[in-house]
């Protein structure tokens, strides 16, 4: 057994663990990487989303929707008719002063086209539904719109998804009517 004098004190026992200020560090330096890799992975998500036709045009609705709410006015999308081949616009918008092209991204496999939301005047050729596209889309300042369905043809296989008139955004496929 080993006692400490005056003149030579016991030795302290040895320290386990960490300090406060070791693990503030290391609890700091966990947050900044998760900060980096949530900032890198949010533009890597918008980046994607960009590139399909089908996101770009439901990206384009909820821009639509907002810029109703914020001015207090009625803004109006429609479909721009072109001949295959011809450049231009895919969308015009009016914000209840002005009119504005969109152009959505382009994929050669995959086309998308906004239609009615029923089905009653759809004619089958070979097989298939054909519905006519709506003239135009209203949003409106209370962020609603009008109901529609987007008609989304990839690789040759037609899906039809159907958007909320509260919400402006995508339901599931098994509402489609």
């Amino acid at each position: 057994m080993t006692s400490g004098t005056a003149e030579h004190p016991a030795p302290a026992p040895a320290r386990r663990g960490f300090t406060l200020l070791e693990t503030l560090l290391v609890i700091a330096m966990i947050s900044m990487l998760m900060g980096v890799m949530i900032g890198g992975a949010t533009s890597l998500l918008k980046g994607t989303a960009r590139s399909d036709p089908e996101d770009g045009l439901l990206a384009l609705m909820q821009r639509m929707r907002r810029k109703s709410v914020e001015t207090g006015r009625v803004t109006e999308l429609w479909q721009h008719a072109r001949l295959p081949g011809e450049e231009g616009p895919d969308f015009l918008w009016n914000d209840g002063r002005d009119d504005h092209e969109e152009r959505l991204p382009v994929r050669e496999d995959v086309t998308v086209r906004v239609i009615g939301p029923e089905v009653d005047g759809a004619i089958l050729i070979g097989g298939r539904a054909q519905e006519d596209p709506v003239a135009r889309i209203r949003f409106h300042p209370d962020g609603t719109c009008d109901r529609v369905r987007l008609e989304v043809t990839r690789d040759g296989n037609r899906s039809v998804v159907p958007i909320d008139p509260l919400t402006c955004a995508p339901l599931p496929a098994e509402n489609a009517k």
